[in-house]
């Protein structure tokens, strides 16, 4: 069961099928980004060399500000120093403690709660082109912190910026800096670390970096970065299937099934930048960039499931029919690689009445996926449940001619194996980028003016099987995962889950014996055919504003107008009668729109140290490339379709911000903000009923979504106060939110999914001179995740019938790190993570009368290591 983390012979680099363009398209863009990187430089702008020195004072990499302070005032922004600080692996990691933003469970980023995925992500100034499985998502969690120098998220943007960003743009950069007088900076670091619990399944995980920059002349600059590391997260999980019965007094809960599992994921990431700066006087500037990124993550996962089978004697006991249920035992396999590869170009030239600044660039953002799943059961099985412990059943097979073991568990050696299912995706995003902008200095400020455009080619490939073996297969004929990885006790002991699979055997056993096995055709182009699709998309943009200052008065105030044009393909899937498939059609189709966002941002000095900041923008949320393909899949023994919708239109916001700023001190800063947005044309899944048929379809709604909320920061050196606490510094911040929608005509207006109401983020930090150490804390509130649009029993809270809606519980987060300088060159650090294994739920409606699924994140994360610079 180790994971291995050995594929990167296997990175693959797909360039962008251009053959797909039209000619006048290709030429137009070719034309204008070979234009913009040959602009005229300093022989034809003013030449005036600076005179005032770079104040800038030496320190590590890392502990110098990333892009030169924020974008704006409605951002936040962390540097390396703050990553190391807080001990983050990702770019997930960073976020989750910024005010606004909400970090599920399962790792899904809700900025400011308008859902899941609703934000663009930019590096070194150029978008990133999507990684998720035909959606627009940014996988954020893949993005190795180590290999950047600050991460910055831009909650309001402004008209120069792409409007696609519902609820904010995530701006990384990776460029090293050199302070003025050095020559040359040089980090390096290496260390390791484990799962405290499942080491001895996962193994040891590694970390390392080098980072290098340097500065050739006052005109030329170089910065590398290159870094790998290793996470383990282990898992483990609960889940319980409930049900209702009737034993003559009413209707009683029962359980349907237990299913006891243990989860082990490694990711080994991999990132390298580069990045040149070439400034051949005061008035002319350039800059390439060069990022990749790769992750690439093995996941093995193992489940017991007992099912009753419904035939209950009593609440305890079944067996009223006889032998009606079963026993299971899962093994799953996945294996996922995700990469993000960047190039671009930058200039910026000052002339006598203007500056002029462009960018061009390439970036490709790919997930491959492959998933097995392993399934062997044994059935007839009648049970006796323990149900001494709430919501922790034991169960006991009661029929004794089973091959049952003397502790009156299943013997697994023979259990018998069933269908195996096998899903293979590839999925490749690639962006074409170009941007320019000109700025007309005048007296109160300066006028800005642009134009900018983004070419997008999507292709996904998608394939799921189920493969019937010929003959009977038991559990036995696979290699086994011996001591010390068998025996595992999950859920605070109240389970074991003795025998783990060899799921790498199995996989090879399937792929070498694919004659024994029987595929269905059927079952394949059902699932797949469908999802097997590609866009070509192409977004222009302009825009004009002025940036003005009347005294302590600041005004910002343009808009911007967006054209985009996609065209699309996707798969018309047909079932007949007798749920054969009867045929498969391409079809393709074409949509082309006009947006227009207007902007305005106002910002006023109160007094010394305050500042009020109000802002209003508009932005939309494109829909994912498989909600706008012109797929249908029609199932006539069913009487279903499901259909993608290619005229399906964004959704557009209308924001508004609020934000007070008071300076402490010289060393203290507390930031007051609100926020409130109207979403318009959500986009939604929709079941209808049309001539007998059920349809599911993507549309837009005609209902409108708000959402608003405030948010609290507080980031404090304590030097006043006396002794030793002089040297603590504290951050904290606060972030309450609610929504209001109507998903369902029956349900009325109801919060919004994916959105927590309440998240605190607070960090102690202590340091004194050679010596730093941090205790950080994360707490997330409840959160709505799915609406029931239908009524079921549920006899724990009523005898009536209910809406079921899902929850989460919330969680919470204890981590700590700590570094000491053995010398001006040598650094030793630790970092501790997940240190509190708080349970986690989902739950339906009560938590206290339904968790469907329980699970914690076993052992905690310990990593050491030794850092030199030079």
């Amino acid at each position: 069961m180790d994971v291995m983390i050995n594929n990167w012979s296997q990175i693959k680099v797909s360039v962008p099928d251009i053959s797909k363009l039209n000619m006048y398209r290709w030429a137009t863009m070719g034309a204008f980004i070979i234009g913009m990187l040959f602009v005229p430089n300093e022989s034809y702008a003013q030449e005036q060399e600076s005179s005032q020195p770079d104040t800038t004072q030496q320190v590590r990499i890392g502990d110098i500000e990333g892009a030169q302070g924020k974008t704006s005032v409605f951002s936040e922004k962390n540097n390396l120093k703050d990553f190391i600080n807080f001990g983050d692996y990702s770019v997930q990691d960073v976020l989750r403690r910024m005010p606004g933003v909400q970090v599920s469970r399962d790792g899904n980023v809700n900025i400011r709660g308008v859902g899941y995925q609703k934000y663009g992500v930019s590096v070194n100034g150029l978008r990133l082109a999507p990684t998720g499985m035909g959606s627009r998502d940014i996988a954020l969690d893949a993005l190795s912190a180590d290999g950047l120098q600050s991460v910055e998220l831009i909650k309001v943007v402004d008209p120069s910026m792409s409007a696609d960003a519902l609820a904010g743009v995530i701006e990384i950069n990776s460029e090293n800096m050199v302070s003025e007088g050095d020559q040359r900076a040089i980090s390096a670091m290496v260390g390791g670390g484990a799962n405290t619990k499942y080491l001895s399944m996962s193994g040891p995980g590694s970390r390392g970096w080098v980072k290098y920059a340097e500065r050739f002349s006052d005109k030329l600059s170089l910065s590398v970065n290159l870094n790998y590391h290793e996470v383990f997260d282990s898992k483990e999980e609960l889940q319980l299937g409930f049900g209702s019965q009737d034993f003559g007094n009413g209707f009683v809960d029962v359980y349907d099934r237990v299913s006891p599992g243990v989860a082990i994921d490694g990711h080994g990431r991999f990132s390298s930048s580069v990045n040149v700066d070439f400034t051949p006087s005061s008035t002319s500037s350039y800059s390439f960039n060069a990022f990749f990124n790769t992750d690439q993550s093995n996941s093995t996962a193992y489940r017991d499931s007992w099912v009753t089978g419904g035939d209950w004697i009593d609440q305890s006991t079944t067996g009223a029919d006889g032998e009606a249920g079963s026993f299971s035992h899962e093994a799953n396999l996945r294996s996922n690689q995700v990469s993000q590869l960047a190039f671009s170009g930058l200039g910026e030239n000052e002339f006598d009445a203007f500056t002029l600044s462009y960018q061009a660039g390439w970036s490709q953002g790919s997930r491959e996926s492959d998933y097995y799943t392993f399934p062997f059961q044994i059935e007839g099985l009648n049970y006796a449940l323990d149900l001494s412990t709430e919501f922790r059943p034991q169960m006991e097979i009661t029929n004794s001619e089973t091959q049952v073991l003397d502790d009156g568990t299943v013997d697994r050696q023979f259990m018998i194996g069933q269908n195996f299912h096998r899903t293979l995706q590839d999925h490749i995003n690639n962006q074409l980028s170009a941007r320019v902008d000109v700025e007309f200095p005048i007296e109160a400020g300066a006028l800005k003016a642009g134009v900018s455009s983004r070419l997008t080619f999507q292709d996904a490939e998608y394939g799921q099987d189920e493969f019937e073996y010929n003959r009977t297969l038991r559990m036995i004929s696979f290699n086994m995962l011996r001591e010390p990885n068998r025996n595992i006790d999950v859920i605070n002991d109240n389970y074991r889950i003795p025998w783990f699979l060899n799921t790498e055997h199995a996989k090879a056993f399937l792929e070498t014996q694919r004659p024994l096995f029987t595929a269905d055709d059927n079952y394949h182009a059902y699932q797949s055919e469908v999802r097997n699709h590609g866009t070509e998309e192409q977004i222009y943009g302009t825009y004009a504003m002025a940036d003005l200052n009347f005294g302590g008065l600041e005004v910002k105030a343009g808009a911007r107008i967006e054209y985009e044009l996609y065209e699309t393909q996707g798969n018309e899937v047909t079932f007949d009668e007798q749920g054969d498939l009867s045929g498969i059609n391409e079809v393709t189709a074409s949509e082309n729109r006009f947006y227009l966002f207007p902007n305005l941002q106002l910002g006023y000095e109160l007094l010394e140290g305050s500042r009020l900041d109000l802002a209003y923008s508009s932005t939309v949320d494109r829909p994912d490339f498989f909600t706008q393909t012109p797929f249908l899949r029609v199932h006539n023994q069913d009487s279903t379709t499901f259909s993608g919708n290619a005229q399906i239109g964004a959704a557009t916001a209308d924001n508004v911000d609020l934000k007070f700023t008071q300076q402490l001190s010289s060393s203290g800063v507390i930031s007051v903000a609100g926020f409130y947005k109207s979403i318009n044309d959500m986009i939604v899944q929709r079941e209808f009923s049309v001539n007998d048929y059920d349809q599911t379809q993507f549309v837009n709604s005609d209902e409108t979504a708000t959402v608003y909320g405030a948010e609290v920061s507080v980031d404090q050196a304590l030097d006043f106060l006396p002794g030793l606490f002089s040297d603590l510094s504290l951050y904290a911040n606060y972030t309450w939110s609610q929504s209001n929608y109507q998903t369902f005509e029956s349900r009325g207006e109801m919060p919004l999914t994916g959105q927590s109401p309440h998240v605190v983020n607070a960090a102690l930090n202590y340091t004194i001179p050679r010596f730093t150490a941090q205790v950080s804390y994360h707490w997330s509130d409840d959160l709505l995740t799915d609406i029931a649009e239908t009524q079921q029993r549920a006899p724990s809270l009523g005898q009536g019938m209910r809406y079921l809606d899902r929850y989460e519980n919330g969680y919470q987060e204890l981590s700590a790190t700590a570094s000491y300088e053995l010398s001006d060159r040598f650094m030793v650090w630790g970092n501790a993570r997940h240190m509190i294994n708080s349970e986690r739920s989902s739950y339906l409606e009560s938590l206290s009368a339904y968790p469907v699924s329980t699970y914690f994140n076993a052992g905690f994360d310990l990593r050491v290591g030794v850092r030199f610079d030079l």
